[in-house]
């Protein structure tokens, strides 16, 4: 029972667990699509507003746009690159956002055989218009940890 003596309403609750679910899921898809590579498929999870920032390891971007420029431009010089996240993937759902949180590893290997390893942590910001799920903001940095 809640304060007011009435019974939380389960259908928000199950509702609220079903769309953290589905985020959950688009998360896991979104970060493996890293891993390819392929920038148009990864576009997909992308809000396409001019305005948008988005922070990676390297650079500012600003709009998808930008991002997806900037990010073919670097793997030009990557032979692989593995991205994953640890099962601490946290998602917080509120109406027609979600933010999403998780620690990882990023492994590349450059065509002239240079290796980058980090841990990284990750922030996401979603948007659903629609039925669609899309990235207005994400964050990456190095974590020592």
């Amino acid at each position: 029972m809640t304060r007011t003596g009435k019974l939380p309403d389960v259908s928000i609750r199950s509702e609220e667990a079903r769309l953290e679910q589905l985020v959950r899921e688009l998360v896991e898809t979104w970060s493996s699509t890293w891993t390819s590579k392929d920038t148009t498929a990864a576009s997909k999870f992308y809000s396409k507003a001019p305005d948008l920032v988005f922070f990676d390891i390297g650079p500012i971007h600003v709009g998808w746009g930008q991002y997806r420029k900037n990010i073919e431009k670097s793997f030009e010089e990557i032979e692989s690159l593995s991205l994953t996240l640890n099962e601490d993937l946290r998602v917080t759902v509120h109406g027609s956002m979600a933010l999403t949180t998780a620690t990882g590893r990023v492994s590349s290997k450059s065509e002239d055989d240079k290796s980058f390893d980090s841990n990284i942590r990750f922030t996401g910001v979603w948007e659903k218009k629609g039925r669609l799920w899309h990235l207005v903001h994400d964050h990456w940095s190095r974590s020592r940890v």
